[in-house]
């Protein structure tokens, strides 16, 4: 069948899945307890400079910090903003922020839309845009490996929290980009260490039983 898209650009979109990810976890108060390397180069700041300030301050994640008390403080959210980054260019920032349950704050993932661009011309020029989007991860053929690897991208944080994290994003969806109607899985391009390796295994069974 027709996908509608030119031939090459499947394999763009697939290679569009693996870039850097910024990390953050804020806290129920709204403070910032985690900051990734990847944060810090998409956002300027060190986590030395980041953690306990307020993560809305930091990341541009309109609605996706909600307070506890709130509705949507339950449910995951997604969006683009336009920042301004270190070096002083204008970057796209495609975001997702998860809440971690009762009185535990949220998760967020951010990564640079420039990413999705080869040789300066977007990945797909005459679409709609890039969107960030979740999906079940065990719709995917590497279902399993994606959610392996999914605690390697967490910042300074005990296997414990880690697995609780992975845990309740597998549950709530995983990230991905949205092509029209083509969904693409972000792939964790940090090198995972071998504990993180056990706990992804962990969850992606325990999920995989949702």
């Amino acid at each position: 069948m027709d996908s509608g898209f030119p031939p090459a650009l499947p394999h763009r979109i697939a290679a569009a899945g693996r870039i850097p990810l910024g990390v953050a976890v804020v806290d129920r108060h709204g403070l910032v307890s985690h900051w990734s390397t990847g944060a810090r180069q998409l956002f300027g700041h060190s986590a030395r400079e980041a953690v306990g300030r307020y993560g809305g301050d930091l990341m541009p994640v309109s609605g996706g910090l909600a307070p506890g008390h709130r509705p949507a403080a339950a449910h995951p959210a997604a969006g683009r903003a336009t920042v301004h980054a270190p070096d002083g260019a204008r970057t796209d920032i495609l975001w997702w922020t998860y809440p971690l349950g009762a009185a535990r704050g949220h998760l967020v993932l951010a990564a640079d839309g420039r990413g999705l661009t080869r040789g300066g011309s977007p990945v797909t020029p005459s679409g709609p845009r890039v969107m960030p989007g979740f999906a079940r991860h065990t719709r995917f053929p590497d279902g399993r490996g994606l959610a392996e690897r999914l605690p390697g991208i967490m910042p300074a944080m005990s296997r414990s929290d880690a697995a609780r994290i992975t845990a309740r994003v597998l549950e709530l969806g995983y990230p991905v980009l949205e092509f029209t109607h083509h969904q693409v899985p972000l792939t964790p391009v940090r090198q995972v260490p071998r504990q993180a390796g056990h706990v992804g295994r962990a969850c992606a069974a325990n999920a995989a039983s949702l």
